[in-house]
């Protein structure tokens, strides 16, 4: 169905460059039928369109859209409630990727508006994100359908209640930056053990990339692969009671509960 919508994107940075091109890659939305608007960055916004075919519009082609994109910095959504806003409608569907706006929010400045509040991740760029979303309080479950749709050609997709979505932000939203700073911690570790850095981070990467597809494999929770490999008074259980007595799961809490409150504060 959404194939045969006109959607709009509001920003044309990173994520609205990812959107776009998962949409346009996997035939779920031709490009034709998708318009980047961003007056600010007119650059930005015509390398899109070279790149993908999609159309370089103006502000008032958003009238004529039937899925409008925020993909606007959260700081800036006043603003572009300000630019845009006379040409919105509640027969669209919006769909919001700015952390810690509200879909009550959305709806008190666009009266009665369907709205589909998500937080895509990293792996938007090579269609692995992990995204959740929630609907605002007139979206109804074809919204969610619609939503699916969009998403499902860049990864995984779950659905979960808005009280949520700055949950998603601290797990999976803000996810990547925690693995990468595991990586080179371990990387780190091992080079001041003696080991050159482009090894050290090659084996430490592949370890991941290994461990997270066992993982999905075998349907097994992060608790039972941690019993898998941690043999009894072996090399693994020696380093994970290490990281453990150190308050490794404690320091990790603090920091999803710091991009939580983080997400929270955005929306104010």
């Amino acid at each position: 169905m959404i194939e045969t919508l006109r959607t709009a994107f509001l920003g044309s940075g990173f994520i609205a460059k990812a959107m776009v091109a998962g949409l346009t890659e996997s035939g779920a939305v031709p490009a034709e039928n998708i318009t980047v608007i961003n007056p600010g960055n007119p650059v930005t916004a015509g390398a899109l369109s070279e790149q993908y075919g999609v159309v370089q519009g103006r502000p008032e082609d958003v009238a004529d859209a039937d899925i409008v994109f925020f993909c606007v910095k959260p700081q800036n959504f006043r603003d572009a409630m300000d630019q845009y806003g006379k040409f919105f409608d509640s027969e669209k569907l919006y769909v919001s990727v700015m952390a810690g706006i509200t879909t009550e929010t959305m709806e008190g400045l666009i009266p009665g508006a369907r709205v589909v509040r998500a937080m895509p991740n990293l792996g938007l760029s090579i269609k692995k994100s992990a995204t959740g979303y929630a609907l605002g309080r007139f979206a109804g479950e074809e919204d969610g359908r619609l939503a699916e749709e969009l998403f499902a050609p860049l990864g995984l997709t779950e659905r979960v209640d808005e009280s949520l979505i700055s949950a998603v932000t601290a797990l999976s939203g803000s996810g990547p930056a925690y693995f990468y700073l595991l990586t080179d911690a371990m990387t780190e570790a091992a080079v001041r053990d003696g080991m050159d850095r482009e090894t050290a981070e090659k084996l430490a990467l592949q370890t991941f990339f290994g461990a997270a597809e066992l993982m999905e494999r075998n349907g097994a929770s992060a608790k039972e692969m941690i019993s898998h490999v941690a043999s009894k008074g072996g090399t693994t259980e020696a380093g994970v009671n290490a990281m453990e007595k150190d308050g490794f799961r404690e320091t990790v809490e603090k920091g999803y509960l710091a991009a939580r409150k983080r997400s929270d504060e955005l929306g104010k």
